[in-house]
């Protein structure tokens, strides 16, 4: 899964047009710490994470894969989403 995660960081990176440096700046790290997430995900705490997606303008999915058997989510290339109700997912909002 974190293998997943690495392509979709970096993509959605250049797809907001920063660089790993301009990025780092709005995070406060380093450019080499970007570097270092983009290339291993693992690196990276949730906290962290999460302001990182806030900055790139996505979201992060939990759904339970039990309940997504029955009532699968739209799918939509590059989104990531947060959601505490496997049910209706809605976006966690750390605004």
């Amino acid at each position: 899964m974190l293998d997943q995660l690495a392509p979709h960081l970096r993509s959605l990176r250049k797809a907001r047009g920063l660089s790993q440096a301009e990025l780092a700046r709005r995070l406060g790290v380093t450019q080499s710490r970007i570097a270092a997430i983009e290339h291993n995900p693992a690196v990276v705490s949730v906290g962290q994470l999460m302001a990182l997606l806030h900055i790139l303008d996505a979201e992060f999915v939990v759904r339970d894969r039990q309940q997504a058997a029955a009532t699968p989510l739209p799918s939509s290339a590059g989104a990531l989403r947060a959601s505490g109700d496997a049910q209706r997912p809605g976006p966690l909002d750390e605004r």
